[in-house]
């Protein structure tokens, strides 16, 4: 995993304090958070609300993928190739009878996801952004428009991605944290981005990914 050759840092205080900013990528929210099984997508988006609520008081700003016919990639080629779902028309009253991974496996039933949880959050002002190609760059971009040194900012994503974006693109002066969430046995993941800056080894890596990652715009 390519996650294992940047080196994590101490288990860092995530949580209900005021001065911390979070950027959330929105692609991995929605498939972190576990949907309330037989239950309507109004329920769905309200379980968003209350996990986002409980786990991210404070300033928050959710980034999401938009995908269109004419920003498409090959990382949304890739995704779409392991579709296994129809594309399903819904409301809020629709009860979801497919999987959660099986329905966002479909990127028309993502995409349309995405807008409508979007709306939902910034009806209770939470902060969205719905980005018109991939999300990560946007991600990045947020966090270092927002940095302010009274403030942490951390990222919550499970994209390396993102990380080798944050490693790559960041100011020297700025210093963001990036969370990947564990699940279940697996714990949790802190990374720094300024003391991986000084890494040589990751200051390699993260060229070719980003010459790899421009290769594919």
């Amino acid at each position: 995993m390519f996650y294992n050759i940047f080196d994590t840092v101490p288990e860092q205080l995530v949580g209900n304090t005021d001065n911390l900013y979070f950027v959330l990528d929105g692609g991995s929210l929605i498939h972190h958070v576990v949907w309330p099984k037989q239950e309507t997508f109004g329920d769905v988006y309200t379980t968003y609300i209350s996990y986002i609520k409980r786990h991210y008081s404070g300033e928050v700003t959710v980034v999401f993928d938009g995908y269109t016919e004419s920003s498409v990639n090959t990382k949304v080629i890739e995704r779409q190739k392991q579709s296994t779902s129809g594309e399903i028309i819904f409301n809020e009253n629709t009860v979801l009878l497919d999987p959660q991974r099986q329905f966002l496996s479909n990127l028309a039933n993502k995409e349309f996801s995405f807008r409508k949880l979007a709306s939902h959050l910034e009806d209770v002002d939470i902060c969205t952004f719905v980005a018109t190609d991939d999300a990560d760059v946007h991600i990045v971009k947020t966090t270092t428009e927002t940095y302010q040194k009274i403030k942490k900012q951390v990222v919550i994503s499970q994209d390396v991605d993102i990380l080798v974006l944050l490693i790559a693109l960041t100011p020297d002066y700025t210093d963001i944290l990036m969370l990947k969430e564990g699940k279940g046995k697996v714990k949790d993941r802190f990374y720094n981005s300024k003391d991986l800056q000084n890494s040589n080894l990751v200051i390699e890596c993260t060229q070719k990914n980003i010459h790899s990652l421009r290769s594919c715009d």
